[in-house]
């Protein structure tokens, strides 16, 4: 689904880049700690609150700062009807983009609940919006600090004033590392049909790779629509806005080139692997087996043309994402289904090592200042945060969506089939992973939750290649002059990924290539490598407390 989007840490990757928001934040509305009304009851952190607060009825108003975020109405599908009727809650969803973030934060007057992208520079500033999440919890619900959220996670939020305001969604903890409750979000796919009918080759050696694309192209050169086969294709680049699609950081993890050495940040653009495989590719694009498209073409169209079979082989970052566009292919022709293969490797043919989440996770979700009902927003993060409310958000009802067997979650197969065949009616009826804010994703994988059909045995290939980066978490410098300076630098490094794939020569290739990495101080590359090491220093430090 869309929405389940787990960012791989990489160097310079523009996927990482936070939008600013830089709008004037208010107090106006804004409530005290000193101001918070007594609880409703005598808390108990053995039980979470909202089990002792069902006669009371509330309505809370929830932010989410993504434009495509839209849900069919509390209580109309299965996961909000048992919230609702767990906790006597009504909870109106709105969704907006960065302007409407800052518009909300200028005026003051805030909706209760908030979730952004945790790279937001208005992030650092959240004491000025939002309550204390441990303030609230301590005084209404401490079930949330003794039993629901990770106390790693705790830990990595807690400020420098030992408040932790914002809570994240995915956070992946050094524990969930330990137990195997992670899914690796990276891939390297083939046709199958395609791929055995010339012999499953090898596709992880740059001879392997390039005499692949060539026989796809032999035996298949049009698609069952007339459409061109495209030997290979990667999640699009945005040339425009420094995005490298699976061309930077995906590709240098494929081929097991670490981020960090001894603690500080490694080069991997200079190295022999990654520029060796950058010439595989020159070599893909001059033989027609990479098309302009892969220039020009936005990520959704490019997966459009994936769910039409269009492409023999691709590398990409996001497999979750790629749900709807397999069920699609898989329902036009089951013949024709993906699988994923060993793709890319380094001289040593070492596996590549991805990042399988990370401790900050994607957003933030914040109970803001001018709530009137803290007790009862506090609360419904404590629900969802919880393992309980995990399993309600992710599996829905027992009985019902799902049942337990053998200690793990078998969906309903009216349930599997609805999940596997229309994902939008089942966004819209079920809402299985629509209310990912704050739960508990490694618990959700503990319990039994697999990927879809579509795309499970992707992110099955992907499980046994996953360790931890934390020491590189938002190493990324995302305001002043570093900030903007990135940006460009970004910016122009894609630029170059794109010219040297199109460059007539080898020659010619390595050149740009070369002419790039000289020009990087053109935009303060030493500055930004200081700021980046500092912060790795940072987390360590961070992560040694823990």
């Amino acid at each position: 689904m869309k929405f389940m989007k787990k960012l791989s840490v990489g160097f310079l990757s523009a996927a990482l880049l936070a939008t600013s928001v830089t709008g004037t934040i208010s107090n106006v509305n804004a409530m005290s700690v000193d101001e918070l009304p007594e609880s409703r009851f005598e808390v108990d952190p053995a039980t979470p609150s909202w089990q002792k607060d069902t006669e009371y009825p509330a309505k809370l108003t929830w932010y989410v700062n993504f434009d495509w975020y839209a849900q069919p109405g509390w209580g109309m599908d299965t996961v909000t009807a048992k919230i609702k009727e767990d906790m006597n809650i009504e909870v109106e969803f709105i969704s907006g983009n960065d302007e409407n973030l800052n518009t909300m934060l200028a005026g003051g007057d805030l909706p209760d609940i908030i979730t952004f992208d945790k790279n937001l520079s208005v992030a650092s500033e959240a004491n000025k919006f939002a309550l204390p999440l441990n303030v609230l919890a301590e005084k209404y619900d401490p079930y949330w600090l003794e039993e629901a959220a990770k106390p790693e996670t705790l830990l990595w939020y807690t400020e420098e004033d030992g408040n932790i305001y914002g809570y994240p969604s995915f956070s992946t903890t050094a524990q969930d590392y330990e137990d195997g409750n992670i899914f690796g979000d990276q891939v390297f796919i083939v046709r199958q049909d395609i791929y055995e009918a010339i012999g499953s080759p090898d596709m992880s050696t740059p001879e392997g790779f390039l005499q692949a694309l060539r026989d796809a192209k032999e035996y298949m050169p049009q698609t069952d629509d007339g459409a061109e086969l495209v030997g290979f294709g990667s999640t699009a680049v945005d040339i425009a806005n420094g995005g490298d699609g699976a061309w930077g950081g995906i590709l240098q993890d494929f081929l097991n080139i670490a981020p960090t050495v001894d603690g500080q940040v490694y080069d991997r653009d200079s190295d022999e692997e990654y520029i060796t495989w950058l010439e595989v590719l020159r070599q893909a694009y001059n033989d027609g087996l990479i098309t302009d498209d892969q220039f020009s073409d936005n990520d959704n169209t490019m997966k459009e043309k994936l769910g039409q079979g269009r492409y023999f082989a691709y590398l990409h970052t996001n497999t979750k994402g790629l749900n709807e566009f397999m069920s699609d292919n898989n329902a036009r022709n089951p013949e024709q289904t993906y699988i994923a293969v060993d793709g890319p490797k380094n001289s040593n043919g070492d596996n590549p090592t991805f990042s399988g989440g990370n401790i900050g996770g994607w957003t933030q979700t914040f109970i803001t200042t001018s709530t009137e009902e803290p007790q009862k927003a506090m609360e419904l993060i404590t629900y969802l945060t919880s393992q309980y409310g995990t399993m309600v958000a992710t599996f829905g009802v027992e009985g019902e969506t799902y049942n337990i067997v053998d200690g793990q979650v078998e969906y309903s197969e009216e349930t599997e089939a609805l999940r596997n065949s229309d994902i939008a009616r089942f966004d819209k009826e079920v809402g299985l992973g629509s209310y990912w804010f704050v739960l508990d994703d490694n618990f959700a994988i503990e319990m039994g939750q697999k990927p879809a059909t579509s795309i499970r045995q992707m992110v099955e290939w992907a499980a046994d290649k996953v360790a931890p980066r934390f020491e590189t978490e938002d190493m990324n410098p995302t305001t002043g002059s570093e900030g903007r300076n990135l940006t460009q630098l970004n910016i122009a490094r894609v630029q170059a990924l794109a010219a040297y794939i199109q460059a007539p020569t080898a020659e010619e290739g390595r050149q740009i290539w070369e002419d790039y990495l000289a020009s990087r101080e053109n935009y303060g590359y030493s500055q930004i490598l200081e700021y980046q090491n500092a912060k790795i220093a940072e987390n360590l430090q961070k992560l040694s407390a823990e």
